[in-house]
């Protein structure tokens, strides 16, 4: 069994509910959407062929032993796309059956079903503005588990916001799911979007990308 990996990399998380928490990311080559404010284009096509065993013997060297708290080894799947490979499920089963917590970036576009409900989904909703709105697969809200599970949007402009309010006051997602919202970087004005949330009384969670805070939008790898 083998996947295309873009890099792997120890950072910090840089957005979601886990904010700033360590992590192990395993970025996978490939992703069929194509987002106007990507920040990822170098994975769409490079990447080295790994086998699961070399990628579980990295994970374990960077991780050590699993252990619980708030805290304790994490690991991500990220890209790209990940889900547009299709043996990513078993990666994402064989990190949670080495103990670890595992997260999975997704868009939404590719089905869930086949994702252990164990791993914490992070499901970015594309919005209009994103250009890729219409890739979405609507039956993944039921594969999504309330308390653990976020689905997040990043918003291109003020447009962009009364649509994905509405998209979740229709299906009263925030009812059961963490949400977040927040601005593309460089794009809409985040103290506007903190103002709105709060003048509207959404029970969403304002974030940025904490990564490019602390070192910028240029560099790879965290």
């Amino acid at each position: 069994m083998k996947f295309k990996v873009n890099e792997m990399f120890y950072s910090i998380q840089g957005e979601g509910a886990r904010i700033g928490r360590p992590c192990l990311f395993i970025r996978l080559s490939g992703c069929p959407l194509r987002c106007v404010y990507c920040d990822t284009e170098y994975a769409f096509y490079d990447g080295q062929m790994r086998d699961l065993d070399s990628l579980l013997t990295l994970a374990r060297q960077r991780l050590g032993p699993p252990s619980h708290g708030p805290c304790a080894p994490f690991v991500e799947l990220t890209g790209g796309e990940p889900l547009a490979h299709p043996r990513a499920p078993d990666l994402m089963k064989a990190l949670l059956e080495l103990g670890y917590e595992v997260a999975l970036e997704t868009a939404g576009s590719h089905d869930l079903g086949p994702v252990p409900r164990e791993v914490i989904k992070i499901v970015d909703r594309k919005t209009p503005g994103s250009g890729e709105g219409h890739r979405w697969l609507e039956a993944n809200l039921d594969h999504m588990v309330p308390g653990q599970d976020e689905l997040k949007f990043v918003l291109c402009d003020q447009a962009d916001y009364a649509w994905a309010r509405d998209w979740c006051a229709e299906r009263k997602v925030w009812d059961r799911l963490e949400v977040l919202f927040s601005p593309v970087w460089g794009g809409l004005d985040a103290a506007w979007l903190a103002e709105q949330v709060l003048a509207d009384g959404l029970p969403v969670r304002v974030q940025v990308q904490l990564h490019k805070v602390i070192w910028g939008v240029e560099r790879k790898g965290v």
